[in-house]
């Protein structure tokens, strides 16, 4: 999950309640929950949903589910969703909202993007948002490729994630840096300065960020046993993927 999306859509909705006692992936969960109920994240679900066109027998897969953003909002639609996370006080948390709303066809997997547990042909839709940028260019094609393989020949892919290059190749990359920048500075210029300064070493000694341009997944998707690869930029940072899994994987 991002720390922007579009800045004048995260204004947090509800905010669950700190503990002091509380695991540092206990924090982390604490806080893909707090994004999860932001309206920009809600306007690229519903964006991610609509181009997906679930139907009533799909059995979904969702990469990276968090709290169950994607999940929760797709379960009404079809026969099964596999709600992938690799945080298991997430998988805690999404697991205690499916009970609360009564949502019976969820089932939670602790589990990596790369290795998934699952067999071969057994999903007809995979569905991920803001998950991959997390990991590197070479651990997101292990990704898609876990994906084509637990995919139906002609099964369905949408994501949604970071899509630009920081290396200000074209002007929406020096447009989506310039934005963030202006978002951290706003406000509070020297709390702001501080943490674009601290973002900046961050990106380039260890980084947890990783984004692709929108030119690498069209690549990537197509060499990954993909086919009617469509990707799209959006206004924000992000983009949309949409593919079909190659009736003969590559």
């Amino acid at each position: 999950m991002p720390h922007q999306l579009d800045h004048r859509n995260l204004s947090v909705g509800s905010r669950t309640e700190p503990s002091a006692h509380e695991s540092r992936d206990e924090r982390h969960a604490r806080h893909v929950n707090d994004l999860a109920h932001t309206r920009g994240f809600a306007l690229l679900r519903d964006q991610i949903i609509s181009r997906a066109q679930p139907t009533q027998g799909d059995r979904v897969l969702d990469v990276g589910a968090g709290t169950g953003l994607l999940a929760l909002a797709v379960a009404p639609s079809v026969a099964h969703v596999i709600a992938v996370d690799s945080s298991p006080a997430v998988c805690r948390l999404l697991e205690a909202e499916a009970r609360d709303r009564e949502v019976g066809n969820i089932e939670v997997v602790v589990a990596d993007a790369r290795k998934l547990p699952l067999p071969d042909s057994s999903i007809d839709l995979v569905l991920s948002n803001y998950c991959l940028h997390h990991i590197s260019d070479v651990d997101k094609q292990v990704a898609l490729r876990e994906f084509a393989r637990v995919m139906r020949p002609g099964g369905r892919l949408v994501l949604g994630d970071m899509m630009f290059n920081v290396g200000f190749r074209t002007a929406r990359d020096r447009r989506v840096v310039a934005r963030l920048a202006f978002a951290m500075l706003r406000g509070h210029p020297v709390a702001g300065l501080r943490r674009l300064l601290v973002n900046a070493v961050k990106t380039i000694v260890a980084p947890s960020e990783r984004p692709a341009s929108v030119e690498w997944w069209e690549q990537a998707l197509g060499d990954s046993g993909f086919c009617e690869v469509d990707v799209m930029a959006l206004e924000h940072e992000g983009g949309i993927a949409c593919a079909r899994r190659a009736t003969t994987a590559s």
